[in-house]
């Protein structure tokens, strides 16, 4: 007996492993028959072969299952792999019907396609498989997919949102119903790069009341791909989602509940932000007829300060959608973090207080729009002071920002020295940013509260106060800029080439950008007074632009002011290893100014000149780095107030004109004059020179090494007690040694009388200059101490 049973078993076990290789065609109609009042649609099998292992059925390929005529003509489903198995009870009553299909790849490892069609009337085409005859009457197999491709189609438009590595199951119960089993990949024909996680679906339809009952599960997903299901362009922000939901009623309304939790949310150029998820309730609607869906979240903590929306429509084929929020009283600093987890670049360490009510609303056509208003709101970066408001409103219209003018202080509220200003402006994503503060008295150093780069000219003083008004824009890729008109009192800035800062008493002021112009200008460096006109004009060669005027300064305090830059002296073991001057810096590099001086009294001092005191009309300064020129200058020389002793030079009534160059490349500075010194008072007459001087040093070095040469003229000079000249001209040389002044005239015309004479002349050891004269008649020699213009 042990014998047969092994015996049928070798022979079941032969038959099933050769029942594939069988072919089955002869069975072909009746199977296609079988199928067709199965699933109530045409179907047309390619081959057939026997399968007893996973039967007794039939192994099926190329096997096309053709469309409702409701739906379209394209066919419903295209398998390349089908099993199929024989429902026993069925052969009882000789009719080939099927307990179940399996659909998979076939032998050239096509995926089993399902096209579900939205019809233009509104049903669904699988609507009609589940409400035809055999689903009604029990006939209906159970249907597997594996590994499969799921298409959507609106009427005659394929949508291009589609499920891949899809699973499903479709078991009809006892009871009428159907178990329904769903899992895929959502994906877009129009994008290449897919990163989602699977969709999952469970539950049952009761076709006798047309009710569903599913539960509904996104894997963690990708946020920006989840983002591209419904709109093409995304969000620009990465991060991590998932869903957990539950649906139930009719297909056309179908009410849902559930929650959804976003992870390590960022903007696609910043890294993921850890910690920073939300998990979200939520109910709502889905209509799968008319492609609807809404959704609303439902927080669990009364009054909660934030209540969210979210509607779409046409998700399938056209896919529109909006949300929106409202806001009720949120904290600020909340909503902060929230946008920073957004992606915006908000600095870390900016602090918030006070709360934001109001609406916002996104939608894919439209942008953003909405209207939020801040009460008793607080910000502080950790560079600056608090900057509070009572109340402010932000209007939101086409993915702009609009700040209504609202008043700003800076400070904490018990603070004595708080001060305001009216702000208002806005942003655009597209045009950056345009903010405007107008003020009746704010302090410069408060500027940086704002977090804004600094105003072109304030952001050299570390105090003043300002009145008027400045605007800010900033453009998406440019830097930001600053204009506005204001005016300017008690500031203090500090200038490459001064040793004390300029310390200015009030001065109006026009930016436009990098541009500068500075009217009324009052001022003082030092112990020197003045004032003026300054502008920055940053295109021109010279950018430096500037008019002063000043009313009185002591030459000593000058060239004090100017050290920095006159004299650069290295350290001793420099100068002991004779290495040379410092090297110029990089600000007397770049300098490059334009500009006009006058000084009403320029005292030169008290020395062996005496006591001289210098009107300087006009001087037009031209800078160009280490070059320093003052051109076309007219001054006039004048004893100081005090008797005319004061003056032993002479100078009481002189005047220059020329031009003065200073090289500021060495050690110390090297002066070159080229002018006319005229009206010197000499020997009871007056004296003119026309020509060069060269000088280096500065302080008490200044004139050391000068020379001096060109050509003299005059008149009625009683040069000794037997020499009173009419006239003189001819040519000199000076010198400036340690021994004092040295002349040298090595060609001289003297007129004395009705004589004319001619020679030279030169300073003697005992500093006595001495004339050797000549005409056709006699020669002479005179001499005479020259000690008022010696010195």
């Amino acid at each position: 007996m042990k014998r047969l049973l092994w015996i049928a078993l070798a022979l079941v076990i032969a038959m099933g492993a050769a029942a594939p290789f069988l072919d089955a065609d002869f069975f072909r109609p009746a199977i296609e028959r079988a199928l067709e009042r199965g699933l109530g649609r045409r179907v047309e099998v390619g081959q057939a072969h026997f399968n007893l292992f996973t039967g007794p059925g039939f192994t099926l390929e190329d096997v096309t299952v053709y469309e409702d005529p409701r739906a379209g003509i394209e066919p419903f489903m295209f398998v390349g792999g089908l099993e199929a198995r024989v429902r026993l009870l069925g052969l009882l009553s000789r009719r080939l019907e099927f307990s179940s299909l399996r659909l998979h790849e076939g032998a050239d490892r096509e995926k089993p396609t399902i096209n579900l069609v939205k019809t233009a009337a509104g049903p669904w085409n699988f609507q009609f498989l589940l409400s035809s005859a055999p689903a009604l009457s029990g006939a209906m197999p159970e249907i597997k997919m594996r590994g499969g491709r799921v298409n959507f189609k609106f009427d005659d438009t394929k949508s291009v949102f589609y499920f891949d590595d899809t699973d499903f199951d479709v078991a009809p119960s006892p009871d009428g119903s159907l178990d329904l089993r769903f899992s895929g990949a959502p994906s877009r024909t129009d994008r290449a790069a897919q990163n989602f996680g699977h969709f999952f679906v469970r539950g049952t339809w009761a076709r006798a009341n047309q009710r569903l009952d599913m539960k509904v599960e996104l894997e963690r997903s990708a946020l920006d791909e989840v983002a591209h299901l419904i709109d093409r362009r995304g969000l620009g922000l990465h991060g991590i989602i998932a869903l957990d939901a539950q649906l139930s009623g009719s297909p056309s309304h179908l009410d849902m509940t559930g929650q959804l939790q976003i992870d390590d949310i960022h903007r696609w150029d910043l890294l993921p932000k850890r910690g920073g998820g939300w998990r979200i309730p939520f109910a709502g609607m889905l209509d799968l007829h008319g492609e609807r869906l809404g959704l609303a979240s439902v927080f669990d903590t009364p009054n909660s300060p934030i209540a969210l929306e979210f509607r779409a429509r046409d998700f399938l084929s056209t896919p529109r959608w909006d949300a929106s929020a409202e806001l009720k009283q949120m904290p600020l600093a909340t909503l902060l973090e929230v946008v920073r987890h957004m992606g915006s670049p908000l600095p870390e360490k900016l602090a918030a207080d006070g709360s934001v009510s109001g609406a916002v609303r996104y939608s894919d056509q439209d942008g953003f729009g909405g209207r939020v208003g801040l009460q008793d709101a607080s910000l502080m970066l950790p560079e600056g002071r608090p900057l509070r408001a009572a109340s402010a409103v932000i209007a939101i219209d086409d993915n702009t920002l609009a700040l209504e003018p609202c008043t700003v202080t800076v400070g904490d509220k018990e603070d004595a020295d708080n001060e305001s200003a009216e702000v208002e402006g806005g942003y655009d994503s597209g045009g950056g940013l345009d903010l405007k503060i107008t003020t009746r008295g704010f302090n410069v150093a408060d500027l940086h509260s704002f977090g804004l780069s600094a105003i072109p000219l304030l952001e050299k003083t570390p105090q003043g106060t300002w009145r008027g008004w400045a605007r800010y824009r900033w453009t998406p890729g440019e830097p930001g800029e600053w204009s506005g008109e204001y005016d300017l009192q008690n500031a203090r800035f500090a200038v490459d080439g001064l040793a004390d800062p300029v310390r200015i008493q009030s001065a109006a002021v026009v930016s436009s950008g990098p541009r500068v112009a500075i009217t009324r200008l009052r001022a003082r460096a030092g112990a020197i007074a003045f004032t003026g006109e300054y502008r920055y004009e940053p295109l021109t060669t010279r950018p430096h632009k500037f008019h002063i005027e000043i009313a009185r300064a002591n030459a000593a305090e000058l060239e004090r002011l100017l050290a920095p830059a006159l004299s650069r002296e290295r350290g001793f073991i420099a100068r002991t290893l004779r290495l040379g001057p410092a090297p110029v810096p990089e600000w007397l590099k770049s300098r490059r100014a334009d500009g006009t001086l006058s000084i009403g009294r320029l005292s030169l001092g008290t020395g062996s000149l005496g006591d001289l005191d210098t009107h300087v009309d006009f001087a037009r300064l031209l800078w160009d780095g280490a070059l320093l020129r003052l051109v076309r200058v007219r001054a006039n020389i004048a004893a100081s107030d005090g008797p005319a002793s004061s003056d032993p030079a002479g100078l009481e009534a002189a005047t220059y004109t020329g031009d003065l160059a200073i090289n500021l490349s060495g050690r110390a500075p090297h002066f070159r004059f080229d002018g006319k010194l005229q009206e010197v008072a000499y020997k009871g007459g007056r004296v003119d020179f026309e020509g060069s001087l060269d000088a280096d040093g500065a302080g008490a070095e200044f004139p050391a090494g000068a020379h001096a040469e060109g050509c003299l003229h005059g008149r009625s000079i009683a040069f000794s007690a037997e020499a009173d000249f009419r006239a003189v001209k001819g040519c000199f040389e000076m010198t400036v040694s340690p021994a004092g002044l040295r002349w040298k005239l090595p060609g001289i015309e003297v007129v004395q009388g009705g004589d004319t004479f001619y020679g030279t002349g030169a300073t003697q050891a005992d500093g006595r200059l001495v004339l050797d004269l000549a005409n056709r008649n006699r020669q002479v020699r005179y001499s005479s101490a020259i000690a008022s213009i010696s010195q």
